[in-house]
């Protein structure tokens, strides 16, 4: 046990606590002896309180995927925004299936738990150039993804990855899924063509020919999709 020491107080503050109403009463000594009261409430103190402490704990993201352009963590999931660089990609619809089939530029948002288990994930069209918060974004074209951008992944088991790094394939494995016409809407492309008719007339064009007659602007950005907006 350490000896007492005589310690001067005179620079402390001392709150004094009423619950019966809800407040809490700040004293204070001046440097001329003066003392002054003022009230705060609980929701004060504590956003006093929160500003005035300096975490010194800090989480690694740890070696991202690539072309991760954003990710929030807490310490049971993380959440990632892949930008997608390729254009192409071996797709189904039914029982057809369109190897090499073009696509427009995508970007995939992916919720993942502390066991490296996907535990829901979403998709976002966006404008062909390098990304920005600013990028416009597009209505999804195809099915099994609702209007906010989440995707219906049906019965399909989402993978697990040991290694965060190894997200970079989650786009490939989530396009390669089966479609079918689960909340296909013809609006969402100019030309109003039904789910299968898109396919054939897609299947030989450029990827560049979504911009020009396919793809329908949402009116939101890549912040947009990032935020959840």
């Amino acid at each position: 046990m350490t000896a007492a020491v005589n310690k001067n107080y005179n620079d402390d503050a001392i709150i004094r606590i009423s619950p019966g109403r809800n407040t809490l009463t700040v004293e204070t000594k001046g440097a001329d002896g003066s003392i002054t009261y003022k009230e705060i409430s609980p929701v004060e103190f504590y956003y006093t309180i929160n500003q005035s402490y300096l975490p010194t704990i800090s989480m690694s993201s740890g070696f991202l995927p690539e072309n991760c352009l954003h990710v929030s963590m807490n310490s049971r999931e993380r959440t990632f925004v892949l930008w997608n660089p390729e254009l192409r990609a071996d797709v189904a619809y039914g029982v057809r299936e369109y190897p090499d089939f073009p696509i427009p530029r995508m970007v995939f948002g992916i919720r993942i738990l502390a066991t490296g288990r996907v535990a829901d994930c979403s998709i976002g069209v966006v404008a062909d150039g390098t990304p920005t918060p600013e990028t416009p974004m597009f209505h999804y074209p195809f099915s099994n993804v609702y209007q906010n951008g989440d995707v219906c992944s049906g019965n399909n088991v989402m993978p697990k990855y040991g290694k965060q790094t190894a997200l970079r394939n989650f786009p490939r494995y989530l396009l390669g899924l089966p479609d079918n016409d689960d909340m296909y809407n013809p609006a969402n492309n100019k030309l109003g063509l039904a789910h299968g008719d898109l396919m054939e007339h897609l299947k030989d064009k450029n990827p560049a020919y979504y911009y020009s007659d396919i793809l329908i602007p949402n009116g939101k950005t890549l912040d947009d999709f990032i935020n959840r907006r």
